[in-house]
């Protein structure tokens, strides 16, 4: 087990979420002979850590991206964007439980919306 400093705990398991989640859709992708999938990045601000979303195709990740979710740098709770800058009102999950189960998270972001 390795130990994270609590400040950084967000940070290191949105990180392995990320690593999780490309790996799983770029291994998909290869398994159904395209060679096109999404691909994640983040971006650590002052309060929350931006998740992005890019179109990566033959391992080149495209310049164009758009907002994926936000979570929150104290709690590790995880919001839908309410566009570029801010996430919308509502946890909708805890980034404890999305590194728990990667395969909740799909590439089209359905899993942030309440039910």
């Amino acid at each position: 087990m390795t130990f994270t400093a609590p400040q950084f705990k967000a940070e290191y398991q949105t990180e392995r979420l990320i690593e999780l989640v490309n790996d799983n859709w770029k291994v998909t992708a290869l398994e159904n002979g395209y060679n096109r999938h999404y691909y994640l990045t983040m971006q650590v601000g002052r309060k929350y850590i931006k998740v992005c979303q890019s179109d990566c195709r033959d391992g080149i990740v495209d310049e164009g991206r758009s907002c994926f979710m936000f979570v929150d740098k104290e709690t590790g709770a995880v919001y839908k964007p309410a566009g570029w800058k801010a996430p919308a009102k509502g946890i909708r999950f805890f980034i404890e439980s999305l590194v728990d189960y990667p395969e909740i998270v799909d590439q089209y972001g359905s899993f942030l919306y309440r039910r």
